[in-house]
């Protein structure tokens, strides 16, 4: 594996060129979505490349009408040194509005250091070719794979990881792996780490890392994260300073891949997550990402009594989700990243997964946003 401290140099957000378009790309997946008050859809992910490796972008598409159509990539993250990739993206929109792009940079796949990064988008109401982005800014080692909470108390909690493994890690930088809690408590003019899970000894070992946070209704922040076993599970009472030793989840499944949980306006949790298992003792195949599936919590996460199938195929993977004004609940994930590139959407309510079904007019699944022509065969 090799390292170069390129990764560490900003890079700016910049118009497509003939690479980062639909009929050059192969492999992608790993998306993200946010919803203007508007109703103009943003989504995000990577490509560029036959897998997760050095030649990838992350890139942004738009939707004006509800999702039915999109465009192609609007605006790249594309770092021009060769050994640099961008990846694990997500958007954001502030509680004051502001549309915030995050993106991981990282020499080599992993090079046990990696930053998370991110832009503003200052127009997003505007033409895409007259988006204007703020200059790139590096707030912290490792990588982000899910939105940031807004704590009770105004706080931005950002669930930053450096993967735990045995991966490289460059000690002159002082980096330590775990999952950690990168709040700005000052609106997003800085950001600081304020407490670390550490992951090392977790029953059946740790994988990738990627979590998120919840806030308890008793001001507990509760945080998910993914394992080897599925989703381990971590709880702070001290806004984040320090945190319990992780356990495997008893009412959580998940077959070693990302989920995504936050609070609704109703108060209930809403969790999007894969209806599978993990990797058990003695078994060395990796699950199958199957069922994607939306869960509600009415008591702050101890049971989850009601759920919505979004899609029954396998290799469906890595949500992320945003609840808008209405009630609406976007959720986007990806399937056969390498065989079909396939970014798809469901846009639900709180109704449908109650009912276990799609009740409300405007709620569909499996809308299609992307694909591409896949890897070609060796």
């Amino acid at each position: 594996m090799s390292f170069t401290y390129q990764s560490l140099d900003p890079v700016p957000v910049t118009k497509p060129t003939e690479r980062n378009l639909r009929e050059s790309r192969t492999f992608q997946g790993i998306p993200g979505i946010a919803v203007l008050p508007s109703g103009r859809i943003f989504a995000v992910w990577y490509a560029g490349g036959h897998t997760e490796f050095t030649e990838n972008f992350v890139m942004m598409v738009i939707s004006d009408d509800n999702g039915e159509t999109w465009s192609d990539a609007v605006a790249v993250v594309d770092p021009p040194s060769p050994d640099v990739r961008a990846f694990d993206s997500t958007f954001w929109i502030a509680p004051d509005g502001r549309f915030y792009w995050f993106w991981s940079q990282s020499s080599d796949w992993f090079d046990g250091i990696a930053g998370v990064w991110y832009s503003i988008l200052e127009n997003p109401e505007a033409d895409p070719s007259e988006f204007r982005f703020t200059p790139s800014v590096r707030i912290a080692n490792g990588i982000m794979m899910d939105k940031p909470t807004v704590l009770s108390d105004g706080t931005w909690a950002l669930p930053v990881s450096v993967w735990t493994g045995d991966y490289r890690k460059n000690d002159s930088l002082g980096v330590v792996q775990g999952c950690y809690m990168v709040v700005s408590e000052d609106n997003g003019k800085t950001f600081h780490p304020r407490g670390r899970i550490d992951l090392s000894r977790v029953e059946g070992g740790p994988r990738f890392d990627e979590h998120c946070f919840v806030e308890h209704n008793d001001g507990a922040i509760e945080c998910y994260i993914r394992v080897n076993r599925g989703v381990a599970t971590s709880i702070s009472r001290d806004r984040g300073a320090t945190w319990t030793a992780p356990d495997l989840s008893k009412t959580i499944l998940g077959p070693n891949s990302r989920m995504y949980a936050v609070r609704l306006r109703s108060g209930r949790i809403l969790l999007v997550n894969n209806d599978a298992s993990g990797i058990v003792p003695g078994e060395k195949e990796w699950p199958v990402r199957e069922r994607m599936t939306a869960y509600l919590s009415d008591d702050d996460g101890k049971t989850w009594p009601h759920t919505l199938l979004l899609d029954e195929r396998t290799s469906v993977s890595y949500p992320d989700a945003q609840e808008t004004a209405d009630g609406s609940l976007f959720i986007i994930y990806d399937h056969e990243r390498a065989k079909n590139g396939d970014i798809l959407m469901a846009r639900i309510t709180e109704d449908d997964i109650l009912a276990g079904k799609l009740v409300s007019p405007n709620s569909r699944l499996k809308i299609p946003i992307d694909h591409t022509k896949g890897v070609p065969e060796k």
